[in-house]
């Protein structure tokens, strides 16, 4: 939680809190972030906005996705997180790429498996956020690489926002709650067995390490009570993630009536 300074003040939304773009100087380098906090009013829409970030951070991490690095701090007496931006020249959301490159991902992105992993780790952390404004890609020779960003609406996020408990059966059925896909990638998917190695890999994540990980989270950002509530969403999908992944491929993947 050290040494940022703002920049500028970006956004405050009543439902979705407040971005400040902020800066800080380390090891003679110039770092620049986006710090999200929330207040009472913010939350009963989002629920603990930044103990979502920094969770999601931590479980994607833990899951060598690329994401943008998320860190604790507390900037004008607000206590929230900043998520730092990468210091790439040039840099698109997901949406601004050409349409070519939707048609034929494999050959335009750099381990385009990983945006595999990325749709099988969305389930199971009940994103209901993830477009293309929130998966920025940037030019490595002719293809692009790509990493995750905003992930308040997931989690508690998710289960505040929509209304409905975590253990409810509303959250079986991605179809049901998310449909907001990135552009060309439910075209990409094929089938269960593009996906079955990465819930495999999510299956396999030992409970201690998954209680780890929350426990992490300092209690000003998630309380006692939301640790054992995301610790059960956690655990729950992630013994049922291989029929919540195949139900979305019958959901989604039915051919069209004759």
């Amino acid at each position: 939680m050290e040494n940022w300074e703002l920049v500028k003040k970006l956004s405050s939304r009543k439902k979705l809190g407040t971005v400040w773009l902020v800066r800080r100087s380390k090891s003679g380098q110039t770092e620049t972030g986006y710090f999200k906090f929330s207040n009472p009013q913010n939350e009963r829409y989002i629920g603990p906005l930044a103990g979502n970030e920094l969770l999601a951070y931590h479980l994607a991490s833990r899951l060598h996705l690329p994401i943008a690095r998320v860190e604790a701090a507390k900037i004008k007496g607000q206590l929230g997180i900043v998520s730092l931006a990468r210091p790439e020249p040039k840099l698109y959301k997901w949406d601004q790429l050409t349409r070519h490159i939707y048609h034929n991902i494999p050959r335009f992105i750099l381990r385009p498996e990983r945006l595999l992993k990325m749709f099988v780790f969305d389930i199971w952390i009940c994103n209901i956020d993830r477009h293309g404004g929130n998966l920025l890609a940037y030019p490595v020779g002719e293809k692009y690489d790509f990493y995750l960003i905003d992930h308040g609406l997931s989690l508690l996020g998710a289960v505040q926002w929509q209304g409905f408990s975590w253990d409810h059966p509303h959250w079986d059925r991605v179809v049901g709650y998310n449909r907001n896909y990135v552009r060309g990638l439910s075209k990409y998917i094929r089938s269960y067995e593009q996906l079955k190695p990465y819930v495999k890999v999510i299956q396999h994540i030992p409970y201690q390490e998954l209680e780890k990980s929350v426990d992490s989270i300092p209690l000003t950002m998630l309380s006692h009570e939301n640790k054992r509530t995301v610790k059960q969403l956690l655990l729950s999908r992630q013994k049922k993630l291989h029929t919540i992944v195949q139900q979305w491929i019958k959901d989604y993947k039915r051919p069209p009536e004759p």
